[in-house]
């Protein structure tokens, strides 16, 4: 058995690529020249009007200018249509309306003055339609404060229903002002006897506020009736509310004091 062999050329890579670039550019020309349409053009439409220069056309000075063609003039072809034309005689009609009286209404006579008078006349005062006066509203009755004329102590706080063992006698002080009270914090113990006093709140008087601090210190004060003391130690504010007299041209000497 013999063996052939085949001898099968083959192309390089370069041949592959003109080959190529040959089809493509016979395609390219194909599509060019097969590519273009022949547009018949249409027949010319010819003109309907005809000019027809007069045979003296070349005589008459006018014609050789162009613009004769193109702005209307009396040797123009337009000279009828744009200038030989003439203006209507505006007419106008004489007429005139008819006057129309408006009839008279005799009912109204007189009604006119009447009206005027109406509305300006001023009406009467009714006094008597007017409502009558409404009754003052109740006023609670004023209760008179009967001013203090004496100096009197008040017992506050803790303390508040013990009294002085022994009535201390309180004068009044003369001052140009009102005095205040005089507030005197007290700390007392199980008998009553002052152990601690403070000075809370002046009167405005130095001399009436000592007065009440030593008569503070010097008091003794009891429980009221059927109080039991359970602490040993109360505190309480004893308030003197002070009797004030205006000046005078007498000594500054404090009505009922006793040293």
């Amino acid at each position: 058995m013999s063996t052939v062999s085949l001898d099968r050329s083959t192309w390089s890579r370069r041949k592959w690529l003109y080959a190529i670039g040959a089809v493509l550019l016979g395609q390219a020309l194909l599509i060019t020249i097969l590519g273009q349409r022949r547009i018949a053009s249409p027949a010319p439409v010819g003109f309907a009007m005809a000019i027809q220069v007069p045979p003296d056309a070349e005589a008459s000075p006018p014609l050789s200018d162009p613009a004769v063609f193109a702005l209307p003039n009396w040797n123009g072809f337009s000279r009828e249509g744009w200038l030989a034309f003439e203006h209507p005689a505006f007419k106008p009609t004489d007429w005139t309306e008819p006057p129309q009286w408006l009839p008279l209404q005799t009912g109204d006579l007189g009604n006119s003055l009447d009206d005027f008078l109406l509305s300006n006349t001023i009406p009467p005062l009714l006094v008597a339609n007017m409502p009558p006066p409404s009754a003052p509203a109740a006023q609670s009755p004023r209760v008179e404060v009967p001013l203090q004329s004496v100096s009197e102590l008040l017992i506050e706080g803790e303390l508040a229903g013990w009294t002085v063992a022994a009535p201390i006698s309180l004068p009044s002080w003369r001052h140009a002002e009102l005095l205040t009270n005089t507030v005197v914090r007290t700390v007392v113990n199980r008998s009553g006897q002052a152990i601690a006093t403070a000075l809370i709140a002046g009167s405005g008087l130095a001399e009436a506020d000592e007065y009440a601090v030593r008569k503070a210190k010097e008091a003794r004060l009891k429980p009221g009736a059927g109080r039991r003391v359970e602490a040993d130690y109360s505190s309480g504010n004893l308030v003197f509310r002070w009797h004030t007299q205006p000046l005078s041209n007498a000594p500054v000497i404090p009505v009922g004091f006793l040293p």
